[in-house]
């Protein structure tokens, strides 16, 4: 079952980013439908009241990705299991990691690589087989295939074992990094491109702070369109990273945690709510969904969610933030599906 909440108004407030520059290249579930209450926001000109929808909650839930038919989400827990929620709000496990005994649980992430096409990308023609799952948890990378049947370790990032990580995962929809997944983790800011057809690994950068969930650029993201934008949560910004390495600053918000690039207001989104824009809340589980008509104000823009308390923002590739959503716990993941 999905619950929906109504939020009440509340004013946006912008703020213009910090100077930009170059810098270095450096398990019980709980399954619940709960409705996380609090102060919303939305334009100061007074559009609709904004809705979100809670699809249901596993404890401490860090990982979550989304395609037509299910939102897969994955709690620290307990992180061998991958659940997944149809659009009509069944939750059910989808696959289960077989982690070894001395594997601790940390805040992986979630991926979905589509099929690969019959011949290079630039060739026309339909794409064959279906989508591919990827978890990374301890630094171990799964591909999840057949329904959540077929899971496949593919490849070992090391990872202090005594540190506390939050490990990233995207994918480049884009190409600048030949549709490679990105691999981030939060220990040194490392940025990883990792091959899903041929398995190479290639270290792009490392940050030397600790950084959240990347995300690629679409297109039409001004001059940062393709790059991987990553969440810096110790510094408080939201940064770009070329593929050459390079990186460049966008904008600032306190302690973000995962950024995406959710669909205008048109798109059709994920169920019958039409929902396109979902956090992963760490405190309280819960898997929250805002549908398309939330859009409105934010077409092209990207979203960032912040650690405890910090709130839901956008920005534009210009530096400009403005809250969107501001009472939020602890968010520890952001996606968008179109």
């Amino acid at each position: 079952m999905i619950n929906q909440t109504t939020k009440p108004h509340a004013k946006r407030t912008t703020t213009k980013r910090f100077t930009a520059g170059f810098v270095m290249p450096f398990g019980a579930l709980a399954i619940t439908a709960i409705l996380l209450l609090g102060a919303g926001s939305v334009a100061a000109a007074s559009p609709p009241p904004e809705t979100s929808y809670t699809l249901g909650s596993i404890p401490l839930l860090d990982a979550i990705a989304v395609n037509s038919t299910d939102v897969f989400a994955q709690g620290v827990t307990n992180c061998t299991q991958i659940y997944a929620v149809n659009t009509t709000g069944t939750m059910s496990v989808y696959a289960t990691i077989p982690l070894g005994a001395n594997v601790v649980c940390d805040e992986g992430a979630l991926a979905l690589v589509p099929a690969v096409p019959p011949c290079p990308c630039e060739c026309a023609g339909a794409l064959t087989g279906s989508e591919t799952l990827y978890d990374i948890v301890g630094g171990y990378l799964y591909a999840i295939s057949d329904g959540g049947a077929n899971v496949t370790l593919v490849h070992h990032f090391y990872v202090n074992p005594t540190v506390k990580e939050n490990l990233g995962l995207t994918y480049d929809q884009v190409g600048l990094f030949q549709h490679d997944l990105i691999v981030t983790t939060s220990e040194g800011g490392k940025v990883w491109t990792y091959n899903t057809t041929t398995g190479n690994v290639s270290l792009l950068t490392q940050l030397y702070t600790y950084i959240g969930g990347p995300v690629i650029a679409p297109l039409t993201f001004g001059k940062f369109a393709g790059d991987v934008i990553i969440a810096d949560k110790r510094l408080g910004e939201v940064v770009a990273v070329n593929p050459w390495g390079n990186v460049l600053n966008i904008t600032n918000w306190s302690k973000p945690n995962a950024v995406t690039f959710p669909p205008g207001p048109t798109a059709s989104g994920f169920g019958p709510n039409h929902l396109v824009l979902f956090v992963a809340n760490y405190t309280s589980g819960s898997i929250e969904g805002f549908p398309a008509s939330d859009m409105t104000n934010f077409t092209g823009q990207g979203f960032l969610a912040g650690g405890l308390n910090q709130g839901i923002a956008s920005f534009t590739a210009g530096g400009t933030n403005t809250a969107f959503e501001l009472q939020t716990q602890k968010l520890s993941f952001i996606t968008s599906f179109a």
